[in-house]
């Protein structure tokens, strides 16, 4: 039976701390007493029609190095740089902070040979996209990398064969786990709208057009799929832009995240254009994951509620929408989404996910899954 919703998060969790450790029973090592503790959370379904998928978190915020950018960066296939005062370089040579995210990433894979010992569900592990990578990343130069189309082309085979590495590797340590990769293109739409300050700030770089976005998309989907990791089992962050939806289904994207909060209402041009193409999609087969922040005090209730409004103004039933996946996320993208914070910028902790934030998901599910069964 087809679940009707299926949980997991955005690819982060916040290391437990020294005293839940203790609490909790878990090891002293962070990665162990991570991993330990997210298949504890998300390493069963909760029940037939509620489904979970368990994740390889790549950031635990231990230190500067340990965020999802300089794990991607990691990632990256014959590339050095370093964490210097503006932000993270590309260039010759590895620095030791380049080095480090390396080596933390490493040891979470080896992290799961031992947490994951035998689990047999579906696992998956994140990384920035291309085009949040040529925003948030500099040159030698100073320059972002967005200043070289050059290198802008680069990044996605570089991120490609290293996910491909990574991906083999983990398939090593946890051999009966069929894979899943999120990639989340946290700053596409200030890239796209040409948003991106340069360094003096004075200007903003040049916007990077939706189909020229879309190439980078399907150079990193096409070399995936040559490894064998199908369209299907990779899920894309395409922001709340029509021409970026667009792009992303021609580029072959078969699953895409999307985050209420963002969507413009239905009663706009741009919000009338977007529904109607995600409800396109839908019809066409793709599969769409909703991005929401689960914590208390969140707006998780009416950015739901007007979600499923909007659906059924388009014709559809809430039990249309069953099937999908729902990830937890602080909202921390939402700043990067608006152009409030730059996305070179060093994350706080806090942007993180914890265990209290993936439990409060887990309270919520049996209501949406009863809804969408309606």
């Amino acid at each position: 039976m087809r679940p009707l919703v299926t949980l997991t998060g955005d690819g982060t969790f916040r290391a437990p701390t020294p005293a839940e450790s203790l609490r909790l029973d878990l090891p002293d090592d962070p990665h162990l007493a991570a991993l330990t503790r997210l298949r504890a959370l998300l390493g069963d379904d909760l029940e037939d029609q509620i489904a979970t998928r368990l994740y390889l978190p790549s950031a635990l915020g231990l230190d500067e190095t340990d965020h999802l950018l300089p794990a991607t960066l990691a990632l990256l296939a014959e590339t050095t740089g370093d964490l210097v005062s503006y932000g993270w370089r590309l260039g010759t040579g590895t620095g030791l902070a380049w080095q480090h995210a390396r080596e933390l990433r490493e040891r979470m894979l080896d992290a799961a040979r031992i947490a994951l010992l035998g689990y047999e569900g579906p696992l998956m592990t994140s990384a920035l996209g291309p085009a949040t990578l040529a925003g948030a990343t500099f040159l030698q130069s100073g320059e972002r990398t967005l200043a070289d189309p050059g290198a802008v082309r680069d990044l996605p085979m570089l991120l490609a064969e290293g996910l491909v590495e990574h991906l083999s590797t983990l398939h090593e340590r946890v051999p009966g786990a069929p894979l899943h990769v999120l990639l989340r293109e946290d700053a596409v739409a200030a890239v796209h709208e040409g948003r991106i300050p340069t360094p003096s700030g004075r200007r903003r770089y040049a916007p990077i057009p939706a189909p020229d976005i879309g190439v980078l998309w399907r150079c990193l989907f096409v070399a995936l799929e040559e490894y064998g990791l199908p369209a299907e089992s990779v899920t894309l962050g395409v922001g709340a832009d029509i021409a970026l939806l667009r792009a992303a289904r021609d580029a072959g994207a078969r699953r895409m995240a999307i985050a209420p909060r963002r969507l413009p209402p239905l009663t706009s041009p741009e919000g009338r254009a977007l529904w109607e193409g995600i409800a396109s999609a839908c019809d066409d087969g793709c599969a769409f994951e909703i991005v929401v922040d689960p914590r208390p005090g969140g707006l998780l209730g009416p950015e739901l509620e007007m979600m499923f409004e909007t659906w059924r103004r388009l014709g559809h039933s809430d039990a249309d929408a069953a099937g999908v996946a729902v990830i937890a996320h602080t909202g921390a993208s939402h700043a990067l989404h608006t152009g409030l914070v730059d996305p070179s910028a060093q994350p706080a902790a806090s942007t993180l996910l914890d265990e209290a934030a993936l439990e409060a998901l887990l309270r919520l599910a049996p209501s949406w899954a009863e809804r969408l069964a309606a």
